[in-house]
């Protein structure tokens, strides 16, 4: 699939011919050259932002084209390309995302936008596309797959069958389908899963996965079904297993999570790595201010022993390769000219950055086009619709009539026995005036998820070792469906929370005694905020630091917005009950 290109190639033919200047010269650099792995002296001739000519040293043209960029001896390599990304995680809107990855070296993302689907539907994702648009960024979207993740499970603004599959794959800009993550029903052939696939078969267009944990014959049965690509190894066999089944593995490091290096340890003994690229998953503002984007897992994957060549092929051909793109990852002749200068191959900030031929960053700025829009207040729709909330008495957790003095609980156990996941571990707990009691141990806390779309659905739960030592913790971004998740000590605080994420249109909050102690505003969806990088950081920063302060020193937000995501192994909640996530039924609250 050629990405982009000029109207006239013949004009790249005569500039290769110097009968013609070009318009970009980058000259006196080190030329990392990712189809051969060779590294050698060249300069690089663009136009119309494309490739025209790589210049081994000594090879000179007759014809000086109308800007030269002296390289000064970096190293130039392909811009970067991240093969599986959520653009709401980051908590910016595309066009100010953009701004923040570009200068670090990103300079195609292929996203799914299913965050947003899953709170506003078609009409968020095209939200996202006419964004998507106003920089030199390459965003390509693909059509969520679970909007919601699993409809039986849990309560989303939307609901996507194969019929709005269709129509967003006829859209300009959707190139495939997103991560499927019902791997169960697909195993299963469930007929909506099957009809959704079928819309991505019949287009011939690229259909991502996401099987965590899926091996064995439900794996072939997974690759069977027409997924091609896994982000979610948490295990080097895993990893090992899926990459010999032809599975296209999206190496990953998030800001949720990081298991590059059991990733690395199950490729250490493969011949071949085409099959392997890198991606972000979900990053959020504050790390791509801090320490950037792709570039980040490229500079991880070398420090973890990856051969740095290695590293950026995977971050860059072997990326366009996975999604057919036949214009993207390399700098060569007929290539889209996305490049960047870098001083060392260590994943570090680029020098220069160069999208399309244009110089779109420097020394971690981002460098505006001629003409390009400044930032504009954006009116977006309040997304928070909780009307069953109406008192703290909505946060309590009330016995079975029945119970005495105690009654069993299934009470959700953080990362269980130091594993990845959670479990549900029956405990008998104290009940008082009618209440489940945990002021008896501190470790305990209580969790509710309420649908947040106008539904009047909400689970209360307990949950061990949170990490939450008093007042409450709550967001909007909860993944996938993003209702309100909470996890609070009291449900005054809790009631405080829900309010003052109604009032804001979402975000995260953190509450104490009754008193708002910091919130990040993330009106648009409840998922993200139109304000550059620079702007929202701080704002995420200073509610890391309140809820450290009512943690004892933890971020507990990974925990928050991964505790309703039903398409995990382990023990998840949703506004409809605790959830099983492995065998995606349901557990009660009460044995």
């Amino acid at each position: 699939m050629r990405t982009t290109g000029p109207t006239d190639r013949s004009r790249l033919i005569a500039a290769a011919m110097q009968k013609i200047p070009c318009d970009l010269t980058i000259k006196n650099v080190k030329f990392v050259n990712v189809i051969t792995g060779e590294i050698y002296p060249a300069c690089v001739d663009a136009l119309d932002g494309m490739i025209v000519r790589v210049r081994m040293e000594g090879e000179e043209t007759t014809l000086e084209s109308s800007s030269v960029y002296d390289g000064q001896g970096a190293y130039l390599i392909p811009g970067l390309i991240d093969t599986h990304m959520h653009v709401e995680s980051t908590m910016m809107i595309p066009e100010q995302f953009a701004k923040a990855v570009l200068p670090w070296g990103t300079t195609t993302v292929v996203t799914d936008p299913h965050e947003i689907g899953n709170v506003m539907g078609i009409e968020g994702i095209k939200f996202m596309l006419k964004s998507a648009k106003k920089t030199p960024l390459r965003q390509y979207v693909l059509a969520p797959s679970c909007v919601p993740s699993v409809p039986a499970l849990e309560g989303a603004g939307a609901s996507f069958t194969s019929k709005e599959i269709g129509e967003l794959l006829d859209t300009p800009g959707v190139i495939g389908i997103a991560e499927v993550m019902d791997y169960v029903n697909v195993v299963k052939n469930e007929q909506r899963m099957h009809d959704i696939l079928e819309e991505g078969l019949k287009r011939d267009v690229f259909i991502q996965g996401h099987a965590p944990g899926l091996r064995g014959k439900e794996m072939q049965a997974y690759a069977d079904a027409g997924p091609k690509s896994d982000h979610e190894c948490r295990f080097a066999e895993e990893c090992a297993q899926k990459l010999r089944t032809g599975i296209h593995i999206n190496l990953k490091s998030s800001s949720m999570t990081d298991f590059l290096k059991e990733q690395l340890e199950g490729l250490k003994d493969m011949r071949y790595l085409d099959f392997v690229s890198l991606c972000t998953d979900d990053v959020h503002a504050k790390d791509i201010l801090e320490t950037g984007h792709l570039n980040r897992v490229v500079r991880k994957a070398i420090k973890l022993g990856t051969d740095p060549v290695d590293a950026i092929r995977c971050a860059t051909l072997n990326a366009a390769r996975e999604y057919g793109f036949s214009d993207l990852g390399a700098i060569a002749p007929g290539y889209v000219a996305d490049m960047q200068l870098v001083k060392e191959l260590d994943g570090e900030q680029p020098v220069a950055v160069f999208a399309g031929g244009r110089l779109v960053a420097e020394r971690g700025s981002y460098i505006p086009s001629e003409g390009e829009e400044e930032k504009k207040q954006y009116s977006f729709p309040n997304t928070m619709n909780m009307k069953q909330i109406t008192s703290a008495e909505d946060f309590l957790l009330k016995a079975p009539q029945d119970a005495q003095d105690s009654v069993n609980t299934n009470v959700i156990v953080c990362k269980y026995n130091g594993g990845p996941f959670n479990k549900a571990v029956l405990e008998d707990l104290p009940v008082t005036g009618g209440l489940v009691d945990l002021s008896r141990d501190p470790n305990l806390t209580y969790v509710a998820v309420c649908n947040r779309h106008g539904n009047d659905d909400k689970t209360v739960a307990v949950i061990r070792d949170s990490g939450l030592a008093a007042g409450a913790v709550a967001s909007t971004v909860s993944h996938d469906s993003h209702n309100f998740c909470v996890i609070y000590k009291d449900p005054e605080d809790a009631y405080v929370a829900a309010k003052e994420l109604c009032a804001t249109g979402g975000g995260i909050t953190v509450v104490l005694n009754g008193k708002v102690k910091a919130t990040a505003a993330l009106p648009v969806a409840g998922l993200m905020s139109d304000l550059p990088v620079q702007e929202l950081a701080p704002q995420v920063d200073k509610v890391i630091k309140a809820i450290c302060d009512v943690c004892g020193g933890e971020n507990i937000i990974p925990k928050i917005t991964g505790l309703a995501l039903v398409v995990v192994p382990g023990t998840l909640i949703s506004d409809r009950g605790i959830v099983d996530g492995s065998t995606q039924e349901f557990i009660p609250v009460f044995e």
